[in-house]
């Protein structure tokens, strides 16, 4: 039993630094000299946002996206505006669009824009922004949808 203890005593003694490796820590005398790489609470917040709006977590992307500056937000302003669609809060995505002109703005933003103001019922909104997509992207290879949609909205005004 001495024996045991003693074996037991050296081999703690001796080998410590390897004993603490398997439980994921290690114990040594040599400083690590790592760098410490601190990311801006806009960089976290604009990660975070992305990650909860791709797991459709729409409430909390909109938390994160609302802490943004607002050169960050249009970083990721479609899905910025997006996560507002996806809850029915159309008010608050043209309120945020209202800081921007269509020159400012992809197509897909604006496809998406005139998606909200078709919920508001706002059909001449839509129609000016899906013929706006027609006439500055004539390449774009959403030319057969965007004059589908003209087509449905003229069919709801009459």
């Amino acid at each position: 039993m001495n024996k045991a203890l003693i074996t037991m005593f050296m081999f703690c003694t001796l080998y410590s630094v390897d004993f603490f490796w398997d439980l994921g820590v290690g114990i040594s005398n040599v400083s690590s000299k790592t760098q410490n790489h601190d990311i801006s609470l806009m960089t976290f917040n604009r990660v975070e946002g992305l990650k909860k709006y791709y797991a459709m977590d729409y409430s909390s992307a909109l938390y994160h996206f609302t802490q943004l500056s607002n050169q960050e937000q249009s970083t990721i302003l479609y899905e910025y505006i997006d996560s507002y669609y996806c809850l029915g809060q159309f008010n608050n995505a043209i309120e945020v669009l209202a800081e921007y002109n269509n020159t400012d703005l992809n197509e897909n933003i604006i496809y998406l824009k005139s998606k909200i103001y078709l919920k508001l019922n706002l059909h001449d909104h839509a129609l000016s922004d899906l013929n706006y997509l027609i006439n500055f992207f004539p390449n774009s290879e959403y030319t057969n949808i965007l004059q589908f949609e003209i087509e449905k909205i003229n069919l709801l005004k009459r």
